[in-house]
């Protein structure tokens, strides 16, 4: 009994595996198309680009960016951003710096000699000292501008807020701008204006107080 129903279920197997075999060769049909089909094009990148600009040269939108661009590289370099955390100076402040730096891996040389080993350290006014102030002053403040002009000893000024080009087109001579505020992290500056100066093998830092001329302690003692 059992090997009948074992023949029987094999026999049926096998007549499955048969029709489907049959039906998958050649008893498919061709159902037609459903629905809308396109061919598979990949688009002309660089065609796309151009025809975008081509219509917006036509509509006067690429102008209209060119102006915009210029306008704010322009307002870069006439009004720089003032550096944040600046303030006027209070009391006057002097302190040391020492701008030596230690080598954080070997410089090696094109002919693989060893120029500085890692931790050295080195100071680059062995090499160039500092042979003028540095002014580092508030632009916006008539005060300290009028101070650094008034100074004496050869400097260059550095401005941490103000309009460097203004301020060479009224008084003659070069304004300097610490785009990004760099030396004034470098130097750890935090008010205006401060003078950076050499000191052997060291520089020193000077924050030096202005009153303006139109401070409420001048307002109130005025009749």
């Amino acid at each position: 009994m059992r090997r009948h129903l074992l023949r029987t279920n094999l026999a049926a197997a096998t007549v499955c595996c048969v029709l489907a075999l049959t039906m998958s060769a050649g008893w498919a049909k061709d159902l037609g198309v459903r629905g809308a089909v396109w061919p598979v094009a990949e688009p002309d990148l660089l065609t796309e680009i151009e025809a975008r600009l081509g219509a917006m040269k036509a509509s006067g939108e690429l102008a209209r960016m060119r102006r915009e661009s210029l306008r704010r590289a322009r307002e870069r370099v006439e009004a720089p951003t003032r550096i944040a955390g600046i303030r006027p100076a209070r009391f006057i402040r002097i302190r040391r710096f020492d701008p030596s730096v230690t080598i954080e891996r070997d410089i090696i040389a094109h002919d693989e000699k060893l120029i500085a080993a890692r931790g050295t350290r080195i100071n680059p006014l062995e090499k160039h000292p500092l042979t003028r102030d540095l002014l580092f002053i508030d632009g916006t403040r008539q005060v300290e501008v009028a101070w650094a002009i008034a100074r004496e000893k050869p400097s260059v000024i550095v401005l941490l807020a103000g309009r460097p080009l203004d301020l060479m087109r009224t008084h003659g001579r070069a304004f300097y701008f610490d785009q990004g505020g760099r030396l004034a992290r470098r130097f750890g500056l935090l008010a205006t204006p401060s003078v950076v100066a050499a000191d052997g093998d060291f520089l020193r830092i000077t924050e030096i107080p202005l009153e303006d001329e139109e401070s409420p302690e001048s307002k109130e003692a005025k009749p």
